[in-house]
């Protein structure tokens, strides 16, 4: 039903238009009347009817007039005007106003009836253009986003335009300690994070806040209202989640080729707030930090488990033994050494957890923290981290990590980058030492499927992605996924997903 409104300062017209004519059978609901201007516009406020059905010579506001006040509204109302007056002036500002039709008194039935249905189909048509409108502005928030994302994480290929006018920028990065393994977090951190844009609406700021791995991660325009927005960020998470956070926060940055890097400065502050117990976490306790330790060896622990990739545990013990020693040559604080002994452990449950596809293999972040203050002397913290290396040693046993568990997850990585590219078998064996049939056997037993399938769901996914997210023709995603041939791509596609590549586009592209 589609709502209407008449507006006449004559009472016997509006009777006669309420009597003359079944409103029902025309899908037409009356929502009421108005006898002038000021009343009509009240009530397009309060009803916001789908049809105005309205004279033109009416008190207060006359009825083109009433029109402009009701367009600036944003209401995708249509407007009928019934007239005793047939001068081209009113008719030529009705058309300028947009009105459906403009009918000279006196009125037959079928004219208004014909009207009534030329103003739904206007109305269906404002309707759908204002819900594609919608729908375009969401995808490209949405391609805008994802594009900022990547960026964050390092692919500097991804140039967003929506950050072509943001000067400067900062990351704030919110951990919810001790509660990462919570049930319903991944639920609480998806309202904050609504709540989140939402209070960026309000601020006016420029910024883009992400679920990251359990935690927020939010890029910021820098501005003026920065502490008010932090404020409000916190109020938010305290509202959805009542335990402890820890909230780190990069120092400015102009520089966009050092996006990835202040990312990774939010999270190291974070992981420094959660070692000192402190909510707000900035680059200054961290700098301070750096300064009485020494970034040599702080760099020294990040780049220990990318240097050391093949032989990791090989080496552990000697890695942990130069921390202790470094800490007693240095005379370093206690708290600085037990940072130092944080540091290193966070940093092998990390490589754990990426290497070996294990979440959270000895328990939360802050119950590290929370051993390694209880212990006194550099001599126990020794003895701390080696128990910890050779527990992870042995679950990594128990869980029978074996050399083969280790190839396949190499493979899948492998493939992972490089299914765009044509994978030949006998390039694979000569890459991991093994001969193809071997690397084959080995896969399918793994996996459940055979390797050339694994690269048939990975470039499937591929091309769903390309296909809701980017405006490529169906030709170049059959070429960016790896096919040369678009119309294999298509028998490809339909026989794995269903559907054309065409048909999935329309159904999904817009969310």
């Amino acid at each position: 039903m589609y709502k209407l409104l008449i507006v006449d300062d004559e009472k016997i017209v509006i009777e006669g238009l309420n009597s003359a004519i079944n409103w029902n059978e025309n899908q037409i609901e009356l929502v009421g009347s108005a006898s002038c201007g000021k009343e009509a516009l009240q009530k397009i406020v309060d009803m916001k009817p789908d049809i105005v059905l309205q004279d033109i010579r009416i008190p207060g506001i006359n009825g083109l007039d009433l029109i402009q006040q009701a367009k600036q509204l944003n209401l995708d109302t249509v407007f009928i005007i019934i007239s005793g007056y047939s001068e081209f002036s009113y008719a030529k500002r009705a058309i300028e106003l947009e009105a459906i039709d403009y009918l000279v008194k006196p009125i037959e039935v079928e004219e208004i009836l014909t009207s009534i249905k030329k103003a739904i189909c206007k109305f269906d048509k404002l309707k759908e253009e204002k819900q594609i409108d919608k729908r375009m502005k969401l995808y490209e928030t949405a391609l805008d986003e994802k594009q900022v994302l990547e960026f964050i994480l390092g692919n500097q290929n991804v140039h967003p335009d929506v950050l072509r006018n943001v000067n400067e920028y900062s990351f704030t990065v919110i951990d919810f300690k001790g509660f990462r393994e919570e049930p319903s977090l991944e639920e609480k951190i998806h309202f904050i994070t609504i709540g989140i844009k939402a209070l960026l609406t309000e601020k006016g700021l420029q910024a883009f806040p992400y679920s990251i791995d359990k935690t927020i991660t939010i890029l910021v325009s820098n501005s003026s209202q920065i502490t008010d927005f932090l404020d409000g960020v916190f109020k938010l998470v305290s509202k959805y989640h009542n335990s402890d956070v820890a909230i780190g926060i990069s120092q400015s940055y102009f520089d966009f080729s050092k996006v990835n890097h202040a990312y990774q400065e939010a999270k190291d502050l974070v992981k420094l707030g959660i070692f000192t117990n402190k909510i707000f976490t900035t680059y200054t306790d961290l700098e301070n930090m750096n300064n009485i330790i020494g970034p040599s060896m702080i760099e020294e622990i990040d780049q220990y488990f990318t240097i050391c990739k093949s032989d990791v545990f090989l080496k552990i013990n000697d890695m942990i033994d130069h921390i202790i020693n470094y800490s007693k040559q240095s005379r370093l604080s206690p708290n600085k050494s037990k940072f130092l002994c944080f540091k290193w452990a966070i940093n092998l449950l990390e490589y754990i957890e990426n290497e070996f596809e294990l979440t959270n293999p000895v328990g939360e972040r802050h119950e590290i923290y929370e051993k390694l203050n209880s212990l006194d002397s550099l001599d126990e913290m020794k003895a701390w981290l080696r128990r910890l290396a050779s527990q992870m040693t042995d679950m990594l046993n128990n869980h029978k990590i074996s050399y083969n568990d280790k190839l396949i997850m190499e493979l899948k990585s492998y493939l992972k980058t490089h299914f765009r590219e044509p994978i030949v078998l006998e390039e694979l064996g000569e890459h991991f030492y093994k001969s193809p049939a071997y690397l084959c056997s080995l896969f399918s037993r793994s996996a459940g499927k055979t390797i050339f399938e694994y690269i048939t769901i990975l470039r499937m996914n591929s091309a769903k992605e390309l296909l809701r997210t980017s405006n490529y023709k169906v030709s170049e995603i059959a070429t960016k996924v790896g096919y040369e041939n678009d119309k294999y791509f298509y028998q490809v596609f339909k026989k794995n997903i269903g559907i054309t590549p065409s048909q999935y586009r329309s159904q999904h592209l817009v969310k």
